[in-house]
């Protein structure tokens, strides 16, 4: 048996699907915050804002961590994460329609080119697709290329991403243009760090929690004078980019094995296609607008974080089912 690897960021992975079950509990369930709930419930309503900007970071750092170790796309890696997809989907589309749970047509429509609730999936796949060229610049280019690159990036993606209504097709964070963005942030972090790499794990802490108060502040003024956050929450934020990098580096700091962690985080992506399933996502999104219509703040937030855990352990559940699945598969089929 071959030795147990770094477990930092496996849990890593863990920590980004339940940030992603959390997000999705908050504005995606509630909705966003409005200006007459900030000046008729400043507390709630500054706690919902803060536990936004605090889960947002989630889907960077699942890109991140992509880029950090470079993406090996092989015919089989694909087929695997495809079938890992669809059978998720439709695992969770016949229990919808068992429990008598309505699966809108569209949504189904959409499981077709991973439409809907599944925006992650194709622009996921466009890096994977690509990760072979930007590895290639990645082994290859000077770090002072490497580095003017990622700043001329980054400058453009702040302009016409983030600041300007995005105008530059990085559709808020939520496309493979800005994926390439963080994969290539990971990748030179890794290998031209330096002294970034060298600062304690509880300062990589406050630079994640700094970079989640700006924007928060951003996002409350926002909000009182103009009813809007003028953009805190986007995925292409500088500052929430900057946010997830800093967790990323504290988890850099972790050196610890875990067999438990690193069965767990296996399956990690699992959590995100289960609750976001056809039908399960409007399901989700439901349960948590009623119960926080019945609930109290400090009661909702319990309710929350037990749902979203039993959440996370039937879906990775589930995919144990999937890869036992997929191992008569690559059996039945010869693949090694």
């Amino acid at each position: 048996m071959g030795e147990l690897r770094n477990s930092n960021f496996e849990l890593l992975r863990l920590v980004a699907m339940m940030l992603v079950l959390l997000v999705h509990v908050n504005y995606f369930s509630l909705g966003v915050v409005t200006q007459h709930e900030l000046l008729t419930e400043p507390c709630s309503a500054t706690v919902r804002i803060v536990c936004e900007q605090l889960c947002i970071v989630c889907v960077n750092l699942f890109v991140l961590i992509s880029g950090w170790f470079g993406m090996r796309p092989t015919f089989k890696k694909l087929a695997s994460l495809l079938f890992q997809i669809l059978f998720i989907a439709l695992v969770s589309v016949g229990v919808c329609h068992l429990f008598g749970v309505p699966v809108p047509k569209s949504e189904l429509d959409s499981l077709l080119y991973f439409g809907s609730s599944y925006w992650f999936v194709p622009s996921y796949l466009i890096l994977f697709c690509l990760s072979p060229v930007l590895n290639a610049y990645c082994e290859g280019a000077s770090k002072r290329d490497f580095a003017t690159l990622l700043t001329l990036y980054f400058v453009l993606e702040a302009l016409f991403g983030w600041l300007a209504s995005d105008v530059g097709h990085y559709a808020r964070g939520y496309s493979a243009i800005s994926f390439i963005g963080l994969y290539l942030l990971a990748a030179y972090m890794r290998r031209h760090g330096g002294c970034m790499l060298s600062l304690r794990w509880w300062h990589y802490l406050a630079l994640y929690l700094l970079f989640t108060a700006i924007p928060v502040a951003i996002a409350v003024f926002g909000i009182s004078q103009k009813d809007r956050e003028l953009g805190a929450t986007m995925y292409s934020s500088l500052f929430v980019i900057a946010a997830s990098l800093s967790l990323m580096l504290m988890f850099h700091k972790f050196n610890f094995r875990s067999r438990v962690v690193n069965w767990l985080a296996i399956s990690s992506f699992a959590i995100y296609l289960t609750h976001q399933a056809p039908g399960v996502s409007t399901l989700y999104g439901q349960l948590f607008k009623d119960a926080y219509a019945e609930l109290s703040g400090l009661h909702f937030i319990l309710f929350a974080l037990g749902i979203t855990t039993l959440i996370a352990l039937a879906s990775i559940l589930l995919d144990k089912l999937r890869l036992w699945l997929w191992r008569c598969v690559t059996t039945i089929v010869g693949w090694r």
